[in-house]
Parts: structure tokens; C-alpha cells; sequence
């Protein structure tokens, strides 16, 4: 009958995972979605199964899957996101069966999953091509969890060699899976019992750090820029800010959330000063709350509160943007915390009838917001995409050979709508591109920037988004092409 149940209750967790993101089988491809799809399109090639489209990132094993998908999938986008979809609702699926094996109650067990399973902030990791290798991670995360869980608590020789092998090839598959090992030590400090931690520890402590040797030594020697994996990547004050923001972003995302702000413009202000106020309350109150309840709560829980801040540890450096692509892997811890508290709420005999209701009426509603808040973020997706498409048919009917230009540069464009990489794809565009909403370096100043480029002997081509189209207006933006109506203006 356990087995049973166990089993329908799997099949709940996938269907509702995979119900809260179909919405995302129509969207298109996205921003650098392009880039990588250009570089599967052009063949195999040493540089890019190490670093893809970023020579500062090393991921040979997720770029392998890369390839291997774009043989099959091409750039069908719908196949690239229903793949997404059924690898989140596995994802769950396998947090749910970990949790049961390492005794967490089977209802706090199946709320968990069920929590991630539908999880807002997961949209980036599963309507994003290059999102999947969180989805990967998080699969590697929880295979090393399950084989060192058999070697601790029964002293499995070949799980500890399985364990091995996935945590060392999981560093090939994202930059974030370094801090792992830390996850594992604390897993064998918080799980092994009395008399086996440091026989299980030392085994553990060497082939993580022989694991992260060879990484690195492989990351040295291969990689142009080994030091880095990203632009704005250091060690800094941000820390602390970005760390905050994420405590917030986990429960009560910012009003300025990427794809929230559409929302956040139609709510008065009374409505918009409550939202961002309850994201600053979430963020004072989450450290002193994770400290009482890591006094209070099971080991389990114990272990995967840990795991939100060990989690957090590679991404805090990041001085870009706070981003739901990084809150997948914390996720899980997360959702534990999250399923243990809605299980005692619901299970404890101190708690009244009517809020044990109120609490299962409050899990439908975070159902339903969730699933309302992943089709905002969809829909957003969708009108940039859309967008993209217009401009880059406008572009096609301009009949410009654009591989002319050294630099095309778009001025008034419009929201969030990234130009080039759709260009390198479907124009086989090479150059550069400067857009006048540029999301790394602000707004630019398009007329300065062409004027300077042209004087400078620089061949560039310059479009301007009027009257919902992308027309070609290069003599409108260099000083020697202007009429003397254009100057008084």
C-alpha cells in the first residue's frame, strides 16, 4: 500500500509540475538563446563544447547535451521547452523520493516536491534553452545525495564510487556545482551517525578535493579566461545586497522583478509601497527565522536549510542582476522548509481545526498565484519574442547586407527586445550590434555613438524603431549627414 501511494503521489507531483509550465510549449527562443543555437548550427568545434557562446565558462559536459539535442530538435522551439517541462516534473519527482529516504515525514515529503514542483521562480530554468543546465544540476545534486545517503548510513562501497562520479562529472556541468562538495561535508556531518562520521567524512573530503583539482588544473590549462565566468563577477560590498535580495526574491519578488514590472505599473501606489514592502519584511525576517528554526527542526531540515545559503555561496559575487536562473538550485531547500512548515501547520494536534483549513486554503491559493505568476512571466516572454520577430523581418526587408557594417545600432528600441543574437541566427549576422536599451551598460546615447563611430572611419548602418516598424535612418544620425532642420531640431 506504501507503495502504492508512493507512486500516485509521484504521478500528482509531475502532472501538476508539468501543468504549471505547459503554458511555455509556445514561446519562442529568447536573447542568447540565439547565440547558442548558432553555434550548434555551425558544427561541432573544441572552443565551443568547452565554453559554447562565454569563453569564460567551462560546461563540456552540458554543452555535449547540447549538441546531442539540437540533432534531434534542430530549433523547433516547442520540442527544446517540452523537454524543460518533463526534466522539472522528473526534477520533483526524484526530490520526492530523496526526502522520503532519508526519513522526512511522507506528508512534509510530498508537500516539498510538491512546492517545487510549482515554484514561480523556476520559469527562467525551464522557458530558457541554456536553462536546462540547472535543471541538470539539480538532477546530479540529487543522484550524489541519494548514493552518499547509502554510504553513510550502510557503508556501500559502490555507492560511494557512484556518489564519486557524479559529483566530479556535476562540476562540467555548471560553474555553481564548486561549492558541492561543501554541500556533501555538511550532508555526512548532519546524517552519519555516532561512530561513522569520520569514517564516512574522509573519503568523502578526498575525492571532493581531488574532484575540484582536476577541475581546476582542466579549467587552467582549456579554458582563455579561467580566472572568471562572468563580466561582473568578483568579490565585493554587492555580496551583501545581492544576498538580501535573493532572501527576498525567494518568498516576495521585488515589484522591479524582470517580469513582474508590466504588473507592477498597473497597481496603484498604495498597492506597489505594500509589494515592496513586504519583500524588505521578507528580508530582515528570514535570517533570525532560519536561526530558530534550524534550533527547532529535524535533521532533514537542518540539512536542506543549510543547503539554501551553501547554495547561494557561487552566486553572491555576481554584481549583474539578481536573476530567478540562480534560485533554482536553492529551490529545494526552499521547498523543504516550505513543505516541513505547511506539514507541521496542517499535522499538529496545537493547531485549531479552522487554521489547519486556512492553511490547506492558503497551500491552493500559492497554487494558483504560482501558476498566474509563471504565465505573467510567459506572457512577457512572448511579446518580447514577438517583437524580436517583427524587427528582424523589417530588417530583412530593408535589404541590407548587414555584414558590410563593422557596427548596426538601433536606437528607440523598445522594452526588453535584444536584437543581435536573433541577428547572428537568422541573418547570420557577424558584427556588432548597439542597441539604445542595452541591459549591461544602461541606456545609450545612439546619435553620440554613431557620430563617433562614423568619424572614427568605422563602417556602421543605423536603424530607428518608428511607428511600430525598424527603419533604416543612417544619415539621420551622423553629423555630416544631417540637413540644417535636423540640426535646429
Amino acid at each position: 500500500m506504501k507503495i502504492l501511494k508512493s507512486r500516485r503521489e509521484e504521478i500528482i507531483i509531475g502532472l501538476l509540475a508539468i501543468l504549471a509550465y505547459i503554458v511555455c510549449l509556445i514561446n519562442d527562443f529568447h536573447t542568447d538563446d540565439w547565440i547558442v543555437l548558432s553555434y550548434l548550427r555551425d558544427g561541432f568545434s573544441f572552443s565551443d563544447f568547452l565554453s559554447m557562446e562565454n569563453p569564460g565558462r567551462f560546461r563540456p559536459l552540458t554543452n555535449i547535451m547540447l549538441y546531442l539535442r539540437y540533432l534531434v530538435f534542430v530549433d523547433t522551439s516547442f520540442l527544446y521547452y517540452a523537454l524543460n517541462v518533463i526534466l522539472h516534473g522528473a526534477v520533483s519527482v526524484m526530490l520526492y523520493r530523496l526526502l522520503l529516504k532519508i526519513e522526512l515525514p511522507p506528508t512534509a515529503s510530498f508537500l516539498s516536491a510538491l512546492i517545487f514542483a510549482i515554484y514561480f521562480q523556476h520559469y527562467e530554468a525551464v522557458i530558457w534553452l541554456y536553462g536546462v543546465i540547472r535543471e541538470f544540476a539539480a538532477i546530479f545534486y540529487i543522484v550524489c545525495f541519494w548514493h552518499l545517503h547509502n554510504f553513510v548510513i550502510g557503508g556501500s562501497k559502490k555507492s560511494f564510487w557512484l556518489f564519486a562520479l557524479f559529483s566530479f562529472s556535476g562540476l562540467f556541468i555548471v560553474e555553481d556545482f564548486v561549492i558541492a562538495p561543501v554541500a556533501f561535508v555538511v550532508f555526512v556531518l548532519v546524517f552519519a551517525g555516532k561512530g561513522r562520521t569520520a569514517r564516512a567524512l574522509k573519503p568523502v573530503m578526498i575525492s571532493s578535493i581531488i574532484a575540484l583539482l582536476l577541475y581546476f588544473s582542466l579549467r587552467t590549462a582549456l579554458i582563455a579566461r579561467p580566472g572568471i565566468t562572468e563580466q561582473h563577477y568578483y568579490f565585493g560590498f554587492h555580496m551583501i545586497r545581492v544576498f538580501f535580495d535573493y532572501l527576498g526574491w525567494f518568498v516576495v519578488p521585488s515589484p522591479e522583478h524582470t517580469y513582474f514590472q508590466s504588473l507592477a505599473t498597473k497597481v496603484d501606489g498604495q498597492v506597489y509601497h505594500i509589494w515592496r514592502g513586504a519583500n524588505y519584511l521578507v528580508m530582515a525576517g528570514l535570517i533570525p527565522f532560519s536561526i530558530w528554526l534550524y534550533i527547532k527542526a529535524p535533521k532533514q531540515v537542518r540539512f536542506f536549510l543549510l543547503l539554501i545559503f551553501i547554495m547561494l555561496l557561487p552566486i553572491l559575487p555576481l554584481e549583474y542582476k539578481v536573476g530567478p536562473r540562480n534560485i533554482y538550485l536553492p529551490s529545494l531547500g526552499i521547498a523543504v522548509v516550505a513543505g516541513y512548515i505547511l506539514h507541521g501547520l496542517i499535522s499538529s494536534r496545537r493547531v485549531s481545526l479552522w487554521l489547519r483549513r486556512a492553511c490547506l486554503a492558503a497551500m491552493l491559493a500559492y497554487i494558483g498565484i504560482s501558476m498566474i505568476a509563471i504565465d505573467i512571466a510567459s506572457l512577457e516572454y512572448r511579446k518580447t519574442q514577438a517583437l524580436v520577430t517583427d524587427i528582424i523581418e523589417d530588417l530583412k526587408e530593408s535589404g541590407v547586407d548587414f555584414n558590410k557594417y563593422e557596427f548596426t545600432i538601433f536606437d528607440n528600441v523598445p522594452g526588453r527586445a535584444i536584437i543581435g543574437p536573433s541577428m547572428m541566427y537568422k541573418l547570420n549576422y557577424e558584427h556588432y550590434v548597439i542597441a539604445s536599451n542595452d541591459a549591461t551598460r544602461g541606456p545609450v546615447n545612439i546619435e553620440m555613438v554613431a557620430d563617433s563611430l562614423y568619424n572614427e572611419g568605422v563602417p556602421i548602418v543605423v536603424f530607428d524603431y518608428r511607428h511600430g516598424r525598424m527603419l533604416e535612418a543612417t544619415e539621420e544620425y551622423i553629423y555630416e549627414g544631417k540637413t540644417d532642420s535636423n540640426l535646429s531640431e
